[in-house]
């Protein structure tokens, strides 16, 4: 069996059991291959914009003998996808991408048969989860997980949510703040920020939004490390 990396072996985890599961951006394969092997799903949908990459893929399942379970697309998001997926995983894009994705099929497609979203953005959560929060899910797991990098894992189910600033920028569960690789993502935040401050050369707009944001992480930082004690 396949070992995976953090990242994906946090991924994997979120996963719930179901009928069709598409994995948009597939890349090599092994969260399609783990999904199979451990029965997680009845099909996997693999998508990728790169052929190379779903040949990849599609070579991982035949090898394992589990190509007779998934259906391959090579296409832009799911644009080319006809099944209709329960559980939908999208994983290594920008979170402007990522909303892109899903907006276009919403638009052709009704998102109600989607039972799970599991997205994990290179950037730009705080649109993801405001995304997410405008259209019909609800947030149940917002982590950070450290691989080579520190990597935001969110999991959201059908369902209504009104999450407040605060969430929107820091994540919507409490309890997915206190733990140390969350602590090291805030630092980055905050190190960032003093970066922005130190360039602003007085540019009083940017100082006063980036001043708000650096106190909002250093008091966030505070929190954490007090339940982390």
């Amino acid at each position: 069996m396949t070992k995976l990396t953090p990242r994906l072996n946090a991924i994997a985890n979120m996963i719930d059991p179901c009928n069709v599961l598409a994995d948009v951006g597939c890349d090599h394969g092994y969260i399609s291959l783990f999904v199979l092997q451990n029965w997680k799903a009845n099909r996997v949908l693999c998508i990728d914009i790169s052929l190379k990459s779903l040949e990849k893929t599609i070579k991982l399942l035949k090898r394992n003998k589990v190509d007779d379970q998934a259906i391959f697309y090579n296409c832009d998001g799911l644009k080319g996808v006809k099944q209709k997926p329960d559980q939908i995983l999208i994983a290594g894009m920008g979170g402007t991408e990522i909303i892109n994705i899903l907006y276009e099929y919403s638009q052709r497609t009704s998102l109600d048969s989607i039972e799970t979203l599991i997205i994990q953005p290179m950037r730009d959560e705080y649109a993801v989860r405001k995304w997410l929060n405008d259209n019909g899910f609800v947030i149940v797991s917002d982590r950070v997980v450290k691989d080579k990098k520190l990597y935001h894992l969110i999991k959201a189910h059908r369902g209504q949510q009104q999450l407040n600033e605060h969430q929107l920028m820091f994540g919507a569960i409490e309890v997915d703040y206190y733990n140390k690789d969350y602590l090291l993502w805030l630092r980055e935040y905050e190190e960032k920020c003093v970066r922005i401050l130190s360039n602003a050369h007085g540019q009083i707009a940017v100082t006063q939004s980036v001043r708000g944001t650096l106190n909002k992480i250093r008091n966030q930082i505070k929190l954490v490390e007090e339940k982390l004690c």
